[in-house]
This record gives C-alpha cells, sequence and structure tokens, in this order.
C-alpha cells in the first residue's frame, strides 16, 4: 500500500500458520502507531499503542485452549500486514496517528482522532468597520490572525482585555451605523470614542485599532511608556492620574502571559521542538511551521555546537508555507497547539524560530533532559484506536 508505504517505517507480514513468538520477536515492545492491513493491503484497523509486542499478542495470538467462540473480529483470518513506526513521546503519538488517519481515513478520520482545534483572534484593522473575532478559521480571510489560545474562553477573555485596554467599540451593531448611530453608555462613562455617532472619524478609530493590534504583538513598547508617564505622574502628586495608568498597565501586562502565552501572528507560528528519543540522553528534533510538521533530526547527546543542524532547520523553516492554510494545515496546527498548553513537565520543548541559536538549543535540551521520560509499559496501552470501516 503506498499510502501506508509513506506514513510508517517498517512492516512485517502475518501469517497464522507459523510460529507466533518468532513472529512477535520482529517487532519491538514498544510504543509505536501501526495499521493492521489485510492481503490486498487494505487498512483494517489503525492504533496508538505503549507496546506494540502486547497489542499484537491481544490481537494476533492464538486462542487459548478451549476458548469459547467469540463474535469479535477475527483478526488472524483477516489481517496479512502489520505497518507501524515507533513512537517516542505523546506529540510524536499525536502527530504520526493523526497524518496516518488522515490520509488512510480521509472520509471517516475527522469524527474520531478527537484533537481541537486551536483558537486565534482575528482583526484586520482597515476593514470599514474592524472588530477582535475569535475563530477556529484560519484560512481565507484578510487581516491578521493571533494565536494559539488555550481554548474559545481565553480567546474571548483576550477581547474583552483589548477592547478595555484601548476603549474599542462593544457594539458591533451600532458600530456598522457610523456615523449615524446612537452612542452607547460606554461614551458616557469615557470608556469609547464614539465612533458610531460621529465624535472620532472611523479613520482615526482604525488607527487605534491598529495601535491595539501592534500591542497585543509586542506589548513591552506600550508598558515602558505608561510605566514613565505614571512615575511622572506621581511625582507630580497627580496620584489619581497614576493610578489609573498602573490599572492600565496591569491590564497590558497580562498579554504574554497564562493563556495568552504562546500569542503571535500565524506567520510566527514556527517552533523548533525537541522531544525524547528511544534511549535515555536521545531527543528528537522537530520542525514546526503554520501547517507542517516535520521530523528532520536525532540527538544521541546534548549539542554543542551544532550548526549543520540549525542550518537544517533553518532551511525547512524556510519552505514556502500555504496561503490560505488548508484543513489539514489548519488541523496540524490543533495538534502543536494543543501540546504548547500541556503541562511542561512532559510536553517536550518548543522553542520560538526566532530564539533558535547554539546557546538556546543547548538549554533546550537540557531543559527536556529534566522532563520525566515516557515509562516503559508492560500492557498494550491503548491511547487511540480507529476501524476501517470506510
Amino acid at each position: 500500500m503506498t499510502e501506508a508505504a509513506g506514513i510508517f517505517e517498517q512492516v512485517v507480514s502475518f501469517d497464522p500458520t507459523v510460529d507466533f513468538d518468532a513472529f512477535l520477536k520482529q517487532v519491538p515492545a514498544k510504543g509505536a502507531v501501526y495499521l493492521l492491513a489485510d492481503e490486498a493491503d487494505l487498512p483494517v484497523q489503525l492504533l496508538c499503542v505503549k507496546n506494540l509486542r502486547v497489542s499484537l499478542k491481544r490481537r494476533l495470538g492464538p486462542p487459548e485452549p478451549g476458548a469459547l467462540p467469540s463474535k469479535r473480529i477475527d483478526y488472524r483470518d483477516l489481517v496479512r500486514r502489520i505497518h507501524f513506526r515507533r513512537i517516542d513521546s505523546d506529540f510524536e503519538a499525536d502527530w504520526t496517528y493523526y497524518e496516518a488517519a488522515r490520509r488512510l481515513f480521509p472520509k471517516t478520520y475527522q469524527g474520531m482522532v478527537g484533537f481541537r482545534p486551536a483558537w486565534f483572534v482575528h482583526i484586520d484593522p482597515a476593514a470599514t468597520f474592524p472588530r477582535y473575532t475569535k475563530t477556529v478559521d484560519i484560512s481565507g480571510r484578510t487581516g491578521v490572525h493571533l494565536g494559539p489560545l488555550e481554548d474559545k474562553h481565553a480567546a474571548a477573555r483576550l477581547m474583552e482585555l483589548v477592547e478595555d485596554a484601548f476603549d474599542l467599540c462593544r457594539y458591533y451593531h451600532i458600530l456598522v451605523e457610523a456615523p449615524h448611530g446612537k452612542a452607547c453608555a460606554y461614551k458616557e462613562m469615557g470608556k469609547c470614542p464614539a465612533p458610531c455617532d460621529g465624535s472620532v472619524s472611523m479613520e482615526s478609530y482604525r488607527k487605534v485599532v491598529d495601535w491595539s493590534l501592534r500591542t497585543l504583538i509586542d506589548p513591552r513598547p506600550l508598558i515602558r511608556d505608561q510605566e514613565s508617564r505614571m512615575k511622572a505622574a506621581a511625582a507630580e502628586l497627580r496620584f489619581e492620574s497614576a493610578a489609573k495608568i498602573k490599572q492600565h498597565i496591569e491590564q497590558l501586562s497580562q498579554l504574554g502571559k497564562g493563556p495568552f502565552r504562546h500569542l503571535r501572528p500565524l506567520p510566527d507560528f514556527r517552533y523548533l521542538c525537541l522531544q525524547h528519543g528511544p534511549k535515555t540522553g536521545s531527543a528528537k528534533v522537530f520542525v514546526v511551521t503554520p501547517g507542517s510538521i516535520d521530523h528532520i533530526a536525532s540527538l544521541i547527546d546534548a549539542p554543542v555546537t551544532a550548526p549543520s543542524l540549525l542550518r537544517l532547520v533553518f532551511e525547512q523553516a524556510e519552505r514556502p508555507t500555504p496561503s490560505p492554510p488548508s484543513l489539514e494545515d489548519t488541523e496540524r496546527i490543533g495538534v502543536v497547539s494543543h501540546h504548547l498548553f500541556t503541562a511542561k513537565s512532559h510536553h517536550g520543548v518548543f522553542l520560538p524560530l526566532a530564539d533558535v541559536e547554539d546557546k538556546t538549543l543547548a538549554r533546550a535540551y537540557r531543559d527536556l533532559m529534566k522532563q520525566k521520560r515516557p515509562e516503559e509499559f508492560d500492557g498494550e496501552g491503548i491511547v487511540k484506536e480507529l476501524q476501517g470501516i470506510e
């Protein structure tokens, strides 16, 4: 099967008439994503397990003497090939399983793989009536997508934060009536410049929206400016003004932290990812770009100087990315986003490509080695399972 050959690294044949223990010795007792295929090499079942050998023994092993007939599928009669790929981390397992499911079961995989989409906020400052919206759809729209965010609730909180910090319009249905709309209570509270009723022009309002976008991308310049203003106000004994500026600083200081810690424009969704390798001290190197995940190298020890590896990383990262992203690109971003927000104790290391150099690569490796390695598993350890029902 050409599809399976392009996904999996190894294949073994199964003959129920030959010695089963000898067959099992051909596969590792390690984690794997694997495919059971029939005589025509058509997919029967796709699984992600923590122990391939035990999993195959359970499905393909001869029945116990005296066992009663079962209504379960008799895989021994059906399966003739096993395609598999070794996995050494949860990230590698999710990525490999997703790619295999998408290609082998294109009509049914979406409802069965269980990966959540990545959430973004979208804004087009040049739009006639610009506004921030939360979305999982990053295709086919002008403007900027910022993310990923942990979930839809984090996206909603980010929109509320930026509306409060920059006094943006809260009621879009009134904004679209500008300049003939009727201003809401936020104008009276001094929390909106009211472009809806023409108090300020839409051109001026778009400039404020653009300013808010630039601040979301990098809040540091505005925070520094506000800190200077706060100190000046305090020195002049304008304590009420200083308190208001301090509150504004506290709002802005939420950016880049907590659920917003991975916020960046979609084109900057680029990471060097290190995950545990098959042996203690080893690591696998992945390059993540918008819509692609690529395993480019493996490390058997700590990198001291790695010019060839860094060159390979940046060559991979500079490959053209599709615009707009396809459905598959969006789904891959979702896989990565899930792991970006997983507990740091075991999610591997994700280093923004803009920060990658010899020193940061070595530090990333050390950080990875501090994380707990996946434990050896004596049982099957099914993580994911997809039946060939197409």
